[in-house]
Parts: C-alpha cells; structure tokens; sequence
C-alpha cells in the first residue's frame, strides 16, 4: 500500500498532531471581560471582551456588541449563524448558550495564516464553557442603584481560556503548480 500525501496534506496532519501534543498552548484567552444592561430596558444589552491567541504570537483584540437581551428561551442573540466580527476582523464570536448577561458561553473563531502550513488561511475555532459566577467567582456581577446590570472580569494573570476544539487548513489549488493536492490515478 502506497501512502501518497501532497506537502499540504503532510503540513495539515502535523498541524493536527501539534494541536493534540501541545493543547495547552492551543487556547483563547480571555483577559478582561464586561457585560452592561441598561436599567428598566431589555434593548441594548453590551457584551465587550479582550481575546488573545495564544498560539498566534500572542495575537490581542477588542470584541463587543450589543443588542437586545432574549427572552427566556429564546434565540435573541449573537449566534454561530452570524459571528460577530471583533476589531480585529480576521477574529469573531458568537454565543454557543445565552441564559443573560451573567450566564453564556462564547465561541471565538480567528483566521490566520501558518507558515508551516503554507498560504492558505487557517482557521481556529474555541469553544467556551459556560462564564458565571458559579464557575467563575472573580466574575463580579451587580446591581446598581440606578437599576443597571452587568458583570465583570479583569484578571490579566489568570484569564479565562477558552481551548481551541479544532483547527481547519483551506487549501488554494495553483494551476501549474506541483503541490495541486491528490490526484485520481
């Protein structure tokens, strides 16, 4: 049996194999973290972060948006269908669960491209568990006399990491070119 892999299906594979061997430093993290409702409203509720990619040179941006809170059991909010871009667009997120500002998981997507790999965009995915205060207890969240609601994390030593669940390598095929991928024989 003859096993006949192209440079990019080899560059793919370890990529894979890195990811396993070294899944520690394969993570988000999520530094600072800031979730507002205005008092009396469900309309503008503000979700902002800063997430960086540990594994692309320690790669930081700025997210947030807002928009109006769900209803119980609804699907109001930022989802995978329409990740939300981060200041940095080749970064963007959406909600996996939203049950309010002070109980959700976020998923962050960044593009990037590896020199191992090659020149196409290589893509990594995270998946959060859930951030509240149960799980999370520097996760703060209040009250304000005014009626305002909203929680907050600053904890730049110790972040939330959100572990990258897998990694997708685009292959751009160039005419002419040796390293066009499996061929049918």
């Amino acid at each position: 049996m003859k096993l006949n892999l192209s440079l990019f299906s080899f560059a793919t594979v370890l990529t894979t194999l890195l990811l396993v061997k070294t899944s520690v430093a394969w993570q988000f993290n999520i530094p600072r973290l800031h979730t507002l409702q205005p008092a009396g409203s469900t309309a503008n509720a503000t979700v902002r972060f800063t997430v960086t990619d540990v594994h692309d040179n320690h790669t930081t941006t700025h997210c947030s948006t807002s928009f109006a809170e769900p209803i119980w059991n609804s699907t109001n909010y930022p989802t995978g269908a329409s990740p939300i871009a981060c200041h940095d667009p080749h970064f963007g997120w959406y909600f996996s669960s939203f049950s309010g500002l002070g109980n959700f998981s976020i998923n962050i997507i960044h593009t990037y491209i590896d020199p191992v790999v090659g020149p196409a965009p290589q893509t990594l995915y995270g998946t959060g568990d859930p951030i509240n205060e149960a799980l999370i207890p520097q996760l703060n969240c209040y009250v304000l006399p005014t009626g305002e609601y909203g929680c907050a994390f600053a904890e730049p030593r110790y972040p939330i990491v959100i572990p990258v669940t897998s990694v997708v390598a685009k292959k751009v095929r160039k005419r002419g070119s040796r390293f066009e991928g499996p061929r049918k024989v």
